[in-house]
């Protein structure tokens, strides 16, 4: 490869971070070169299970401290191994670049040379705290992370500067994975990536087949990029099925967001009744309109 070529490449990696896992050897499913975009500053990814969502952020992270000397990356994860697995799939891609050079290298801390540090952290509020203007903050398996947390971690993001991002299967229609997903902010970018529909050939009787080009374009409509996740192969779903039962296997490949197998009433339903009757508030003190247009949908009676 002529020298050119080379420079260009090299140029292309240090921009683009599809181009730099691409240069490690690794092919990026079409769904994973969205999440890739460097250009995103708040991403929801709803995921069926193994479907490849670590390992894209993952290459996000590794991007980031590389081409970004003294950069901050925060990984919050529900368990300690949940954050060691995560920092796995990173000290992987790291491993297969031998321009990082690490001065930490540990399941917690990921140090480089050049001043970047990538931090994991399991489910406590207080350990998140001290940290301010994190270039990145990822929340993994977010649906199952406390709310106590979310809130606790946002305020570091006060400069400006912080790319968030939140990747989980569904747990139940409550939490603020929910809540964002089904919100209408549109500065979030959202994906979601499911298997192919199997439900149709085991319950013929109680699933329609689905168009599956039908299904992305209905979802593309209401600001949501769908994606067959290329992974799964049908002999494995069928398995999985079996085992789990109908309901887990929607929960955890059909990423619906289900009521608990417990619950007695439907959340829907329960919030409903609760958000009855009530008004939007009105905002009488001094304000600009910019202002109170970007808040005041947020705020409730």
């Amino acid at each position: 490869m002529d020298l050119a070529r080379l420079l260009a490449r090299e140029l292309a990696a240090s921009i683009d971070p599809y181009r730099y896992l691409k240069s490690l050897g690794w092919e990026a499913f079409e769904w994973q070169r969205e999440t890739l975009d460097p250009g995103i500053k708040r991403l929801i990814l709803l995921c069926g299970r193994q479907s490849g969502k670590s390992t894209a952020m993952a290459a996000l992270c590794v991007h980031k401290v590389k081409y970004t000397p003294n950069s901050l990356i925060l990984l919050f994860s529900p368990t300690e191994d949940q954050s060691e697995e995560l920092m796995q799939k990173i000290s992987t891609l790291m491993s297969q670049d031998p321009e990082i050079i690490l001065v930490r290298d540990s399941s917690e801390t990921k140090k480089l040379l050049n001043g970047s540090r990538i931090k994991a952290f399991s489910a406590s509020p207080k350990a998140a705290r001290g940290y301010s203007d994190p270039d990145i903050i990822i929340f993994d398996e977010a649906a199952q992370v406390p709310r106590e947390l979310y809130l606790t971690v946002r305020p570091m993001m006060t400069g400006g500067k912080t790319t968030l991002i939140m990747l989980s299967t569904p747990f139940g229609k409550e939490g603020f994975f929910y809540d964002t997903w089904h919100g209408d902010d549109p500065a979030w970018t959202r994906v979601l990536v499911k298997p192919t529909d199997i439900l149709h050939e085991a319950y013929p009787d109680k699933y329609p087949e689905l168009d599956e080009d039908l299904w992305a374009a209905e979802h593309r409509k209401r600001g949501v990029k769908a994606f067959i996740s290329p992974r799964h192969q049908k002999w494995f779903l069928f398995e999985e099925l079996r085992e789990m039962g109908e309901q887990w296997f929607r929960q955890e490949y059909n990423c619906e967001f289900l009521n608990p197998f417990n619950s007695l009433f439907d959340m829907t339903d329960v919030d409903a009744a609760f958000n009855l009757g009530r008004t939007e508030r009105v905002f009488s003190y001094d304000m600009e309109p910019e202002t109170v247009a970007a808040c005041g949908a947020f705020w409730r009676e």
